[in-house]
């Protein structure tokens, strides 16, 4: 039989399993503060609880004047709370999220400075309570019914978003801290002060990141480069208008910053180099030059000869992903109606080679015929920039014959 002293369960179940140990008479004597224990144990922590103790045992762990058992012990309890906070806004197999409960966590957050303290302090945390803190600020970003909460927090702390992208250089960190600036930087409340403060470095610094270290790590840093140019994040709390609102900010930065964002992420695409990084960067221009509200770093992009040149050599890596990305971006120029005399002077003695090309995509049983109507497009550009220097050779021709001609009158005068 269990007494009431010493029953210290270690399970986490429901009044049918209570039943099942006999534990009714323990209940039925029991204080008001043992069952308000028992409940706590039963179903979890109060919000408030849980802010609390989070709070408690994060000033013990970044104290460094603890002793090293006490820390230990408040980073495992803090680890445990934050991941019972984690399932108390996602929901778990045993129980599904409650909305007041969610709606409490909230307003608690917004209210206090925990999740801003475990931020500026993420990169001495190890390794689990980086992941649960990102699960919970995204939680917190991405549902509809807090993320006015979170902007509002955000856009009172932006220094936390700066410091998540100085911290993300390290390994153990950098997925947290990546999914974290992606759900917060697609809302436009906390992207503008981001990129319209004076001397802003943000996308330069996570650009930087691209060329660092191995593939996995890279491919990080471009799906954060992607969120933050191209808004590509699903998002529960992003509207429409919100988007657009979006795009218009980074063309606004765009327009100020283009020379230097283009000469980063050329550097990606000089041979030799990694395939994979060329081909998530020729999607990332791509994606930036069919943006209508890019349309003036677009037409200044492909006005300029050397990018052109730059795209049809890498048509030529021996890589076919390579390949479709570059060719994405070579069509904007070629389907441009009013080409600049110099992109023209490119394009028309490489016309065989180009259509070569074409017929090697058209071919592609992995392309499954997808291009049809480009390369349909993109021929009839070709076709009419072969009629124009046609012209102009008649042109040049009739000219020289009316020169010789005068010449010839002049000297029998």
């Amino acid at each position: 039989r269990l007494q009431a002293d010493s029953w210290k369960p270690r399970w986490k179940g429901s009044l049918k399993a209570l039943k099942t140990l006999r534990t009714a008479r323990y209940i039925r004597g029991s204080s008001p503060e043992r069952m308000s224990s028992l409940g706590r144990f039963m179903f979890g922590k109060k919000p408030e609880e849980y802010i609390q103790s989070c709070t408690r045992n994060l000033a013990v762990c970044l104290n460094k004047k603890s002793e090293e058992a006490k820390i230990a012990k408040s980073y495992q309890k803090l680890e445990r709370y934050l991941k019972d906070m984690a399932a108390y806004l996602y929901g778990d197999s045993e129980r599904s999220a409650d909305p007041a409960k969610i709606i409490k966590f909230s307003k608690l957050f917004k209210s206090t400075d925990l999740l801003r303290d475990l931020t500026l302090n993420i990169e001495d945390l190890g390794f689990e309570i980086p992941k649960s803190l990102a699960k919970i600020l995204s939680f917190w970003l991405h549902d509809k019914r807090t993320h006015n909460d979170a902007i509002l927090y955000f856009s009172n702390n932006i220094q936390l978003i700066n410091h998540l992208v100085d911290v993300f250089e390290k390994p153990e960190i950098s997925l947290p801290c990546a999914e974290v600036v992606k759900e917060a930087l697609v809302h436009p409340a906390l992207l503008r002060p981001v990129l319209e403060e004076k001397e802003s470095k943000l996308i330069f610094r996570v650009l930087d990141y691209v060329g660092l270290r191995d593939v996995a790590f890279a491919s990080e840093a471009h799906g954060m480069l992607d969120a933050i140019i191209n808004c590509r994040v699903q998002s529960q709390s992003l509207s429409p208008d919100m988007k657009k609102e979006h795009l218009k900010i980074v063309a606004r930065w765009l327009k100020k910053n283009d020379d230097l964002f283009w000469q980063k992420v050329h550097k990606f695409l000089e041979p030799p180099g990694s395939h994979l990084l060329m081909e998530q960067m020729l999607k990332l221009v791509y994606h930036v030059l069919k943006t209508d509200k890019n349309y003036y770093t677009m037409m200044k992009y492909i006005d300029d000869p050397t990018n052109l040149t730059r795209v049809m050599h890498l048509l030529r890596v021996p890589d076919r992903k390579v390949q479709v990305q570059a060719f994405h971006v070579f069509k904007i120029f070629v389907a441009k109606p009013n080409k600049h005399e110099k992109v023209k002077d490119i394009l028309r003695p490489n016309i065989p080679q180009i259509r070569k090309f074409f017929n090697v995509l058209e071919n592609d049983d992995q392309l499954d015929g997808k291009f049809e109507a480009d390369l349909e497009v993109l021929r009839e550009e070709l076709v009419k920039l072969e009629t124009e220097m046609l012209k102009e050779s008649k042109k040049l021709e009739e000219t020289k014959d009316k020169k010789a001609s005068s010449e010839d009158k002049s000297k029998s005068t």
